[in-house]
């Protein structure tokens, strides 16, 4: 390959070896993915941030044919969008709103670094999924023994079924269990126009139950036995 040149404002010819072409060409392929990443981050499957209520409304509008099971997790789990801090280990048997919810309590679960401070009381995403199906009139053992306590609890009172075949009440999990990593899991409400599907969860990064895609977050798509 030739050296190129080009010529700037001085009228001074510069040349451009093979080496730093090479250079110039990789910055460029850089920063054109780093705009696709970021296109793909707020748009798309790949956005990972709050649906509007608005586009939650498009959403559950594209349901249809859901059996009671399905429209009650719904309903539950959208009572609290934007209701209940994320709380480390944060748990609740209660039926309707817990009264303790909001009030200031120390993190006492290891394993975060909120642990030992002082946070408004609420729910972990575990503790979300659990308390919905607590609604929709289980007991807290029945909860326990059919959904389970806990994200790998959840996970092994699932079974795996594939990304496309996601459906209204089924579940969604950041990691594959056993692994060492913590996880997280969100519950599905549907999809969007483009055939997408969202879900509601409990998340810390927001500090409140929200409804998102998948982001990179969300990787394992499993059906609970409740349906």
């Amino acid at each position: 390959m030739e050296n190129q040149s080009v010529l700037p404002a001085n009228g001074q010819r510069k040349r451009f070896s093979k080496k730093q072409c090479l250079i110039l060409l990789a910055v460029a392929l850089g920063v054109a993915a780093a705009a696709v990443r970021c296109i793909m981050l707020f748009s798309g499957p790949g956005r990972y941030e709050p649906l509007t209520q608005e586009e939650i409304n498009v959403v559950l509008a594209r349901n249809e044919n859901l059996t009671e099971n399905q429209q009650a997790v719904l309903e539950a789990g959208l009572s609290l969008l934007g209701r209940v801090h994320y709380f480390w280990g944060g748990k609740s048997n209660a039926v309707g709103d817990d009264p303790l919810w909001g009030e200031m309590m120390e993190v006492t679960s290891p394993g975060s670094e909120t642990s030992g401070t002082l946070r408004p009381f609420g729910l972990d995403c575990s503790g979300y999924v659990s308390w919905i199906y607590r609604q929709l009139g289980y007991t807290p053992q029945e909860v326990d023994a059919l959904i389970g306590s806990g994200t790998w609890n959840q996970w092994e009172k699932s079974e795996k079924i594939r990304w496309r075949d996601l459906q209204v009440g089924d579940f969604v999990f950041q990691n594959k269990y056993p692994g060492a990593k913590g996880n997280h899991i969100g519950i599905c409400i549907g999809r969007d126009e483009a055939g997408d599907p969202v879900f509601m969860h409990c998340a810390s990064g927001f500090d409140n139950v929200v409804v998102t895609h998948a982001g990179d977050v969300f990787k394992h798509a499993r059906r609970p036995v409740i349906r």
